[in-house]
């Protein structure tokens, strides 16, 4: 799931390089080798961390060119679609999951199973969520990780005498001490006309911490289980207690943001860029992470924007190297600190430990506090169409109107139906 850009973004301070043995990579010409990556980063990350990034790589490998395609987010879906139907190849490029089954189909995603199995250091510093896989095969890796956690209004907070929460119950305490008739105000806001949002940031996280999955091993949608029917159930009952802001099957992000950052509502499930958005409405705004959570388990449901390798690319070698690169302990500790998302590596994670960012601080312990728990957003055909049937479930269920168990396994059905006809 792509980041948001953030306000905070820092600019590299250092050029990271990394050092290599293997023999140089120039063409016969004597010219370097060209790599054309088509990612939609650039302005995301900032121009100077971009480029910083880029000419580390550069200088520590003068046989290798990094050519960047910047793209906007919009038309990056597109452009590889046309490109994997016989246009232009990219060696690299940024991907969600979400175009990972069509790009496939065509035969323009490379396995990047063999590549791992050459590089035990390399596969060992991701994180075990980093690895985008369709039918078992590693497809993509994360490049960063984005959770989803209850985030508080630090003042509002501090204002009521309330503590962030440490656990479920404790969430829904916090939210009945924050509902104010009087003063038109809510515990918290739930953007619920947005199928995505429903789908991760309520029934995804809470699915986790019932020990489910979306997806089995296999590759079947398995949501409709008791896990997930427990699930449901509990943001059906949490909906119907009234704390949340009316209004809410009509929701959208835009508003949730102009929710929490005008005060009238003091708390949100979302990712760590929450802060970041919220501040460009309200520059003085403080939010934070609460600690982790646990329910059955202590898993969290995770989403990331990945790299891919093209299956058609002629100077795969050269593009490896830059993975290598990219994924690199250096590169990953300096990156998260650029830009204030986690880099789907260990080192990355370890970085963070002791951070006194209140959206970082806690990402650790989210992400290591029950490792076989985690969930991460799978890769799923026509990700809009069942983004949109997932909202109309969420809606329905929680407004009473269709019966748990049956909504979830209507779901199911339309997803596994969709998942085949992409295969």
């Amino acid at each position: 799931m792509r980041a948001r850009p953030s306000c905070r973004v820092a600019v590299l301070s250092v050029v990271v390089l990394l050092a290599f043995t293997v023999a140089p990579l120039a063409n016969a010409a004597g010219s370097p080798v060209e790599i054309k990556w088509m990612e939609w980063w650039v302005h995301e990350w900032g121009p100077d961390n971009f480029n910083n990034l880029i000419a580390g790589f550069e200088k520590a490998n003068p046989d290798i060119k990094i050519t960047v395609v910047d793209t906007p987010y919009p038309q990056m879906s597109g452009k590889l679609d046309a490109a994997a139907a016989g246009g232009e190849t990219y060696d690299l490029f940024g991907v969600e999951g979400s175009w990972l089954p069509g790009l496939d189909k065509l035969g323009y995603v490379e396995d990047l199973d063999p590549w791992l199995a050459k590089n035990k250091d390399f596969a060992d510093n991701l994180l075990p969520t980093a690895r985008r896989k369709i039918n078992g095969r590693t497809l993509s890796f994360c490049l960063y990780m984005i959770p989803y956690q209850f985030a508080y209004n630090v003042d509002q907070f501090a204002a009521a005498g309330l503590r962030p929460p440490t656990n479920w119950d404790e969430f829904i305490q916090v939210e009945k001490k924050l509902r104010n008739s009087g003063a038109n105000k809510y515990g918290m806001s739930m953007p619920l006309a947005d199928g995505g949002f429903a789908l991760t940031r309520y029934f995804g996280f809470r699915l986790a911490q019932e020990g489910g999955q979306f997806l089995d091993a296999s590759g079947r949608a398995v949501f409709n289980s008791p896990q997930g029917v427990a699930a449901m159930t509990w943001w059906k009952n949490f909906y119907q207690m009234g704390l949340v802001v009316p209004g809410s099957f009509g929701e959208d992000q835009a508003r949730m943001l102009e929710y929490i950052a005008s005060g009238q509502v003091a708390s949100i499930i979302d990712g760590p860029f929450i802060w970041s958005k919220s501040k460009q409405i309200d520059p003085k705004i403080k939010l934070a992470y609460a600690p982790a959570w646990r329910a059955k388990t202590g898993g969290y449901l995770w989403s990331c924007s990945g790299v891919g390798m093209s299956a058609k690319s002629q100077n795969k070698d050269a593009a490896w190297k830059f993975l290598e690169y990219l994924y690199s302990p250096t590169v990953a500790v300096t990156m998260t600190k650029a830009i204030s998302l986690p880099w789907a590596t260990h080192a990355a994670m370890t970085s963070l430990n002791g951070s006194t960012d209140p959206m970082l601080r806690y990402i650790p312990q989210f992400a290591n506090q029950d490792t076989a728990a985690n969930i991460v957003l799978p890769a799923l055909p026509d990700t809009g169409t069942l983004f949109d049937l997932f909202k109309t479930t969420f809606q329905n269920t929680v407004s009473g109107k269709v019966p748990v168990k049956q909504a979830l396994d209507e779901a199911a059905t339309a997803w596994q139906s969709a998942i085949a006809k992409s295969k």
